[in-house]
């Protein structure tokens, strides 16, 4: 009987962001099932884009990480809310909520 383990993630995944809430910096990881574009933004309760933190090819079988240093696309530091992220690979969409306390 063969039996392999897989150390390496093979699904889509967005994990929660970490700390959260935060100041000023969280953290987010996610890995992709398949090979594609992959793009994670940030968006403000009113549901306007602030940031696009992600945009391009993935590889599957990895995790990846980025970080948000709470500063809009123009570089200017947002104000204290709730925030949502949204990743988006193929048909996949999957969206959190995050919290900056200032």
């Amino acid at each position: 009987l063969l039996s392999i383990a897989l150390d390496f993630p093979i699904v889509f995944s967005l994990s929660d962001n970490f700390p959260n809430p935060f100041n000023p910096v969280t953290s987010i990881e996610y890995s992709i099932e398949k090979a594609g574009n992959v793009s994670i933004s940030i968006y403000n309760i009113m549901g306007h884009k602030v940031v696009d933190l992600v945009s391009g090819y993935h590889s599957p079988g990895i995790r990846y990480n980025v970080a948000w240093n709470s500063n809009s696309q123009s570089n200017i530091p947002v104000s204290t809310g709730i925030y949502f992220y949204e990743m988006r690979s193929g048909d996949y969409v999957e969206r959190k909520k995050m919290v900056l306390i200032k």
